[in-house]
């Protein structure tokens, strides 16, 4: 150090010291590293050079003190933010550097300034290129790289550190450098240290060496060709071998170049398109994976020698060419790239979707085509009109503005273009940050591949070079993507995904990540999820080939998946829970329109039968047709506070009414709770909102006034069948239960001796045959390859040899021929293979348990590969969270069959002795029991019925479900079997029947009880043989309509279904007792205020027969999916007659009502009935003689008109209405609206029997035979009198009114006039059931008698044959 300082004598003393610290750097960091190649240098020498490069960098004698010397592993442990370090930058260059970064991307900081001193040796690693000193070494980004820099003592002038943690790579480096300036050289002669020397061999060109790889006759012979490169390869790690090719051109004449030696791999970032290069010792190879075709290859004695163009020397090929398109696009500027996007952006919308665009270039030809969909995604991913176009090849610099996903190799450059990169390798593509100025050649020009991404696209395959031309000078703002989507490149490339279909994948695996994680889906699984949704909703495309990387990077004309793509019209998005809420509400009152839930008579409604009929509404929509919502996916979960089924993401959740079809194509209620914890997709479903208002309208005329609307509350839930659901993860359940069904169907098969042959059949196929593309996707054995190549999966190989100058090719392998270990892939259940996927997907190699572990139970498994990722500390349940407990411990069961269940409803319960008794959901269900209680080792779930479980005798039991229970509520059916689970215990006793004594020794005869607690699981079970030995279930009990109607053995509580032709909301009672809202809102349960409503309940079987059924859900929770067109099963329900003799049903506390099957998705399509059957009045008037019927055609004949009532009535208080005002005195009405009311009886004849017929207001028009006009007429002449009645005396009409008034006079007329006894076609409704028998007197010469007549038949018009009779 002394001698190295006496060169210094005159510096200060604090130069003199950072001189030292200086010479310690270059004597502990550097020479040790430079001791290996060079053999040794002075130290003295080496720090002499490090000062004169340093002066050189000021131009000036003056030292950097302000830098400090900083080694390798001092910056990746110490520096945790991103900096810029410069030696010849000053001060007011970087702030004005930093103002114009910040200008061009706001929303980022520039790089804060640390002036660090660093020197090393380049060397190069795995990743690529190295800084090394003897602390270690970080990766470097260069941009324009000499091979003669390698292995050399550098001083770095200017640089930026950049930290580098992705999450969920463990063990890699923290951080690396961006090399902004090129090295300076610490050694004075440049290649002194490079042990092959100056180029010695003929340097051939590109003409003369693609002359001589034609001829086949090389023979070993080693060659040296310089030229101009036209295309680079990206690296590519195949199986541990790292190689990459590039081609050298001279007009139409082309030379490929394989790179695979692995000291010459390295020389990737040394050669870019557009630059002149030299590489001497080729050998011409062949390549097995590309027959017919030579290559040159490089040799360990091969050397490169790389200049820009302008230091291309006389004589070579290079300046003997013309300019070539490579030339003329290197010479692009960033604005003149963005123009010609423009352009063809601008060519492709004026093509049209239909028309292809012209052009000379092949490759520039869009030939759209028609793809029909086809397979099980023919349904909401279908939907959207798919057409195949190809894609323009093109060349492009520009800035990246942002970056999408770094590990899914998305970017968006200039603010207006995408860029994928999904296609390459994606080994670090470290230099690629917001800011970054990029040069990219011969990429693929997509426009609209996606909904879900940019509408132009630019693509990079393995033909495509993507480099940094300048790094960015701004603070990248943290982890672009998430670790889950790493695994998105691989999978392409196992199932060699299109562009448009990549990009479906991110965006659905964005989206489960932000709904699902972590709370079900563990962050490293999501892609799995996300992959077999796509399977799901896009149609694959058949036939495509496997991608072949030879020719895909050297072959011409050029051939690559990019050549062609998809383009998509809508997009099939997955809204949150929350949005999709969010916007049911808002259609819901967006579409109210008040006129149009009124019946055409609503202008004589008064105010209290207006507003009934605005209270309740509702709206559907069908998921398949809202282009963006087109799926739904989500956990199946019930509600403890609403009892009911929801579909849940972490955003929110929907109630959901769930049926399945049976055998027979009708639907049931669904009852099946291995749905529980199902991570599905929702791929066809009803969206329904209903609508509750208050309203107070004096009439029609004020409905447009809002200020008459006092409250208005929506619900919204779904309406889904089990068969249009997709299962994304199954439950542990669900996962025994699909195991059960494929593994009885293998038996049948088997026994038979059968073969299946279908495409979709999983059973029988050996382990050599070849699987199809859904076994494929779940084949858990699908692995990234080796080294740093993410994407590259073990189906691709690479071997490397010289043997006969043949070269083995990189052999990719199709999917078929990867196989999972342990057993045959083809018998494992779809469930467990699905399962086994997830848990292996989310564990490394050295995580992965043992088969024999893998065919345990399925929470233990789950939890154990959870535990590892669980942020807060707590045991994550798999991919989705589903039961707790674990399967190894001891419980008891009890198997039951459910008779009859009540309705939830608030009741009083005192559960703990000594707690405060209160209001709590709850209802109670009457089971059998099939045998006693059972004790198990593990959990039995819902695994096949045991005989021992239906030992013993059939007992009555009823469980009650109270609090948190009633969760079970929606999935407990009549006629079901379930077995009933009490976790963590051996003792039977919890689950035994008791029957306890009353107070004074007096026994209960009622079925003995059993309280269901809240940790308890209820699994549903096939019905076998075992179950069919009971007897009868009490489920088959239920009646139908026609009977609740005409038998005269009904009980008076009854249980019947129907379908709902209508619903009508009830007015509010009068001095009814208030209910307790208080203790009601405490439970947080959903409870609407006074609702009280009827419904028309019709024949299932039979359309005319129905019955009134009315409700009142006061403390009941809201029960979804009571829409007309429904099928329902009402339980428990009180039957009643009136006083007329009509036969209605009431709700009653115990009532239970159950939606079984869906109506129509169509709010305004009613369900289709067959018109009304055509009636004789004999028939309709003696039931006992003929069939029973409430609405029916009638032919008659109007005999008379009994009576007319014609009136203006008050619309507040329905007293007359007179022209001055309302009539009512005391109180007075201040009322200044009144409608208009008519009303006609008339009797008719058809030869069979008399019936008295009632017409309403809108049909006593078509009585009288009146035209518009004239009944507009007749109500302004009405005004002034208020009201008008006619009444049959003899043959005559008369009125109590002035006889000599002339319009009495001429409605006499008009109802005696032949015009009104007509004959006519009348659709009527039956008014009564109840016929009181009339006494008649009738006179025979002198005789009188006195007869018992039956009463006429009561019938309400409610249309008329129009007749074009007229007056």
């Amino acid at each position: 150090m002394d001698m190295f300082l006496g060169h210094f004598t005159e510096k200060s003393r604090v130069e003199q010291t950072w001189l030292s610290e200086l010479f310690l750097s270059v004597r502990d960091r550097l020479l040790p590293v430079l001791a290996g190649i060079t053999g040794g240098l002075p130290v003295d020498e080496v720090a002499l050079s490090v000062v004169s490069r340093l002066q050189g960098c000021f131009s000036s004698d003056s030292l950097p003190v302000s830098f400090r010397c900083v080694c390798v592993s001092e910056l990746l442990s110490r520096q945790r933010t991103a900096c810029f370090s410069s030696l010849t930058m000053s001060t007011s260059q970087h702030r004005e550097l930093t103002r114009e970064a910040e200008q061009a991307l706001p929303n980022h900081k520039a790089l804060s300034r640390a002036n660090l001193l660093l020197i090393g040796c380049l060397s190069t690693g795995e990743d690529g290129w190295r800084v090394s000193d003897s602390s270690g070494s970080v990766h470097c980004e260069l941009l324009d790289p000499e091979t003669s820099w390698m292995n050399q003592p550098m001083l770095f002038p200017t640089w930026n550190y950049i930290p580098h943690n992705p999450p969920g790579k463990v063990g890699q480096e923290a951080g690396y450098l961006e090399l902004i300036a090129s090295p300076i050289h610490l050694t004075p002669d440049a290649v002194t240290f490079d042990p092959g020397g100056p180029l010695s061999e003929e340097v051939l060109g590109v003409r003369e060496t693609a002359r001589w790889l034609g001829e086949k006759r090389s023979g070993g012979a080693l060659v040296c060709v310089s030229g101009e490169v036209c295309t680079v390869s990206p690296l590519l790690v195949i199986a541990g071998k790292r190689f990459f090719c590039f081609s050298l051109r001279e007009r139409d004449f082309t030379v490929p170049i394989l790179v695979m030696d692995s000291r010459s791999v390295f020389w990737r970032p040394c050669v870019f398109v557009g630059r002149w290069v030299c590489v001497s010792a080729l050998r011409a190879s062949s390549l097995r994976g590309w027959a017919g075709h030579r290559v040159l290859s490089v040799t360990s004695q091969s050397r490169l020698v790389a200049r820009s163009l302008a230091h291309n020397q006389p004589g070579t090929a290079a300046t003997e060419e013309t300019e070539t398109e490579t030339e003329r696009s290197q010479r692009l500027s960033q604005q003149e790239s963005l123009a010609r996007v423009q352009r063809l952006r601008a060519d492709e919308q004026a093509s049209g979707a239909d028309e292809p665009t012209s052009g000379a270039d092949a490759e520039a030809d869009a030939v759209p085509r028609e793809e029909p969909p086809a397979g099980p995604s023919a349904g909401p991913g279908a939907a959207c009109a798919v057409k195949i176009k190809r894609s323009k090849i093109i060349s492009y610099k520009g800035v990246i503005s942002a970056v999408t996903d770094q590990e899914a190799g998305l970017y968006v450059i200039d603010g207006k273009l995408g860029l994928c990169l999904a296609y390459q390798p994606l080994h670090w593509n470290s230099g690629l940050r917001p800011g970054a100025e990029v040069e990219l050649q011969h990429v693929h020009f997509l426009f609209r591949p996606s909904p879900h991404g940019l509408p132009t696209m630019l693509c990079a395959c393995l033909r495509s070079s993507v480099r940094v031309t300048a790094f960015s000078t701004v603070t990248p703002v943290g982890p672009a993507s998430s670790s889950s989507h790493g695994a998105l490149p691989r999978f392409l490339l196992e199932k060699n995904l299109g562009v448009s279909e990549y990009l479906w994948l991110h965006y659905y695996s964005n989206a489960l990540q932000q709904r699902l994680c972590p709370r079900w889906v563990c962050e490293r699984r999501v892609w799995v999820v996300a992959s077999r949704l796509l399977e799901c909703v896009c149609v694959h495309e058949q036939g495509r080939e496997p991608r072949d990387i030879y020719r895909e990077m050297l072959q011409e004309p050029h051939n690559c998946p990019l050549n062609e793509y998809r383009v998509c019209g809508a997009g099939c998005e997955i809204p949150p829970i929350s949005e999709l809420c969010e916007w049911l509400k808002e259609k819901c009152w967006s579409s109210l329109s008040l006129s149009a839930l009124l019946p055409p008579s609503a202008a004589g409604l008064t105010r209290a039968e207006l507003n009934p009929l605005l209270s309740w509404s509702f709206r559907t929509w069908s998921l398949q047709d809202q282009p963006k919502m087109a799926l739904l996916v989500g956990i199946l979960e019930t509600s403890p506070v609403t009892a009911t089924l929801q579909f849940r993401d972490q955003t929110g959740a929907i109630d959901c009414v769930l049926v399945e079809t049976v055998e027979a194509g009708s639907q049931r209620a669904a009852d099946n709770t291995a749905w529980l914890g199902c991570l599905v997709c929702a791929r066809r479903c009803a969206l329904v909102a209903e609508r509750f208002l208050k309203t107070n309208f004096p009439s029609w005329e004020h409905l447009n006034e809002e200020k008459y609307i006092t409250n208005k509350l929506c619900r919204v839930y779904l309406q889904v069948c089990v068969s249009d659901l997709h299962i994304l993860s199954p439950s542990t359940a669900m996962s025994l239960l699909l195991a059960e069904s494929e593994n009885k169907g293998t038996r049948a098969i088997t026994a038979s001796g059968e073969r299946r042959s279908e495409p979709g059949s999983r059973g029988n196929k050996g382990a050599g045959e070849k699987t199809t593309d859904g076994e494929r996707s779940a084949d858990p054995g699908c692995r990234v390859g080796e080294g740093a190549g993410d994407e590259n999966t073990d189906k691709e190989r690479a071997s490397e040899g010289t043997r006969d100058g043949e070269i083995e090719g990189v052999g990719v392998k199709g999917p078929e021929e990867k196989r999972t270990g342990g057993g045959e892939p083809g018998r494992r259940s779809a469930g467990k293979r699905m399962r086994e996927e997830e848990e292996e997907e989310g564990s490394s190699e050295s995580e992965r348990m043992k088969p024999t572990e893998k065919s345990g139970g399925g929470d233990t498994k789950r939890r154990r590969t959870g535990d590892q990722e669980s942020p807060a500390g707590q045991p994550e349940q798999g991919i989705v969270g589903r039961e707790a407990g674990a399967t190894s411990d001891p419980c008891v069961s009890l198997a039951f069959r459910v008779e009859t269940k009540q309705g939830v409803a608030l009741r009083n319960h005192q559960l703990l002795s000594g707690a405060t008794p209160g209001l709590s959901l709850s209802f109670v269900t009457k089971v059998t029991c099939l045998g006693k209680a059972q004790r198990w080792d593990k959990d039995p779930r819902n695994g096949p019925l045991q005989e021992r479980e239906c030992d013993g005798p059939h007992a009555q039991l009823e469980l009650q479900f109270i609090s948190s229970a009633v969760r079970w509520f929606p999935l407990l059916q009549p006629g079901s079997v379930y077995r009933l689970i009490a976790l963590h215990t051996e003792d039977v006793s919890v689950l035994s029947l008791k029957t306890e004594s009353v107070k004074g020794g007096v026994k209960s005869h009622g079925n003995p009880s059993l309280v269901v607690q809240s940790l308890w699981r209820i699994n549903t079970l096939a019905h076998t043989p075992l179950t069919t030995q009971m007897g009868p279930s009490e489920a088959l009990n239920i009646k139908t309509v026609s009977q609740i109607l005409h038998s005269s053995s009904c009980p008076e509580i009854v249980s019947f279904y129907g379908v709902i032709s209508q619903r009508i909301t009830l007015k509010e009672e009068q001095g009814k007792p208030p209910v307790i809202q208080s203790l009601i809102k405490t439970k947080g349960v959903c409870v609407e205020t006074d609702l009280r409503f009827r419904l028309t309940i019709e024949d299932a079987e039979v359309s005319t027969p129905s019955i009134q059924v009315y409700l009142d859900l006061t403390h009941n929770p809201f029960i979804p999916g009571l829409l007309p067109g429904a099928t329902v099963v009402l339980h428990a329900f009180q039957r009643s007659v009136s006083r007329k003799g009509n036969v209605y049903c009431r709700f009653l506390p115990i009532s239970c009502v159950t939606v079984s099957a869906l109506g129509s998705e169509d709010s305004d399509s009613s369900r289709h009935r067959p018109p009304p059957p055509m009636m004789l009045l004999g028939e309709w008037a003696r039931p006992e003689e003929g069939q029973h019927c409430m609405l029916g055609r009638v032919k008659a004949h109007v005999t008379c008109v009994l009576h007319l009532k014609m009136q203006w009535t008050c619309s507040l208080c329905g007293s007359i209405y007179k022209q001055d005002g309302c009539s009512r005195t005391f109180p007075s009405c201040e009322s200044s609206t009144a409608v208009f009311q008519a009303e006609a009886k008339v009797a008719v004849e058809d030869g069979t029997a008399e019936a008295h017929v009632w017409f309403s207001s809108e049909t006593v028009p078509a009585l009288l035979v009146l035209g518009a006009t004239e009944w507009e007429g007749l109500q302004w002449r009405m005004r002034v009198r208020g009201h008008l009645r006619l009444y049959a005396r003899g043959r005559d009409m008369v009125s109590d009114m002035n006889p000599e008034d002339p319009l009495v006079q001429y409605l006499c007329v008009l109802c005696s006039s032949s015009s009104i006894c007509r004959e006519l076609t009348l659709t009527c409704q039956l008014r009564s059931q109840k016929q009181e028998p009339q006494l008649r007197r009738i006179k025979r010469g002198e005789r009188e008698f006195l007869t018992k007549f039956p009463s006429p038949l009561q019938l309400a018009c409610t249309h008329t044959t129009p007749l074009p009779h007229t007056l």
